[in-house]
């Protein structure tokens, strides 16, 4: 969906046209100054001005707002102690360094695992993972969907609720790397995760440590690769 049309349906929600306008306007401002923060255009410690920003997006406040609490939740701009918001350093050691945590918790998560997911939740996992290859266009929701599926089945099956939530938040702040910015990951991620479901309803942790290991290494190498190339 191109700026003009999304432009256009600001105007049809103003006139009730669109029930929707607003979260697709909303979704439009994220990406785009997520892009700009990626791309080095809004750099770290950069002020960040709601009517600005609304001005240079030509939409209006209020998507503009929620697109700033959305980056804000996931810890990619930050509040000074003034209130203000500014760009938070999301450069490629701050995710190598993210991801490395990912990889120590995840690893352990997965071997204790092992043994605890049942055969028939792992059907219900293949199944969402089935549907998502099947599909004719994935979007960044629906790929997330998946791949929460997925890991948040076997850090809830560890046993370990504080462990399991210190993960979600170190996933939410990776979730910027989706299907519109590593694609080419979507099938090869995807049969990584089948045989990492599949084998923590075995009995070997250490197939499970190994198999968790190699996927994050692989995400790892992908977003490396995408934040080197959009700074080149």
């Amino acid at each position: 969906m191109g700026d003009a049309q999304l432009r256009q349906m600001e105007v049809d929600g103003r006139t009730g046209v669109g029930s929707v306008a607003e979260r697709h306007l909303s979704d439009f401002a994220y990406t785009r100054l997520l892009d700009m923060m990626l791309a080095g255009e809004l750099k770290p410690g950069a002020a960040l001005h709601e009517r600005r920003l609304a001005q240079m997006l030509e939409i209006s406040r209020t998507p503009v707002r929620e697109a700033l609490f959305r980056l804000e939740a996931e810890e990619l701009i930050i509040r000074r102690p003034e209130r203000q918001l500014v760009v938070a350093d999301i450069g490629l050691e701050t995710y190598v360094r993210l991801l490395d945590l990912r990889r120590i918790l995840e690893v352990e998560v997965a071997a204790r695992a092992t043994g605890r997911v049942t055969a028939e939740r792992c059907i219900e996992v293949e199944a969402a993972i089935d549907a998502l290859l099947s599909a004719n266009t994935v979007t960044s929701a629906q790929h997330w969907a998946v791949d929460d599926l997925v890991h948040h089945t076997i850090a809830d099956a560890a046993g370990n609720p504080v462990l399991a939530q210190t993960i979600l938040d170190l996933r939410r702040r990776t979730h910027i790397f989706n299907t519109s910015r590593i694609s080419h990951r979507l099938v090869p991620g995807s049969e990584e995760h089948r045989q990492l479901i599949r084998a923590t309803t075995g009995d070997d942790p250490e197939l499970s440590r190994r198999l968790m290991g190699e996927h994050l290494d692989h995400v790892r190498d992908a977003i490396v690769d995408y934040l080197l190339g959009i700074r080149r």
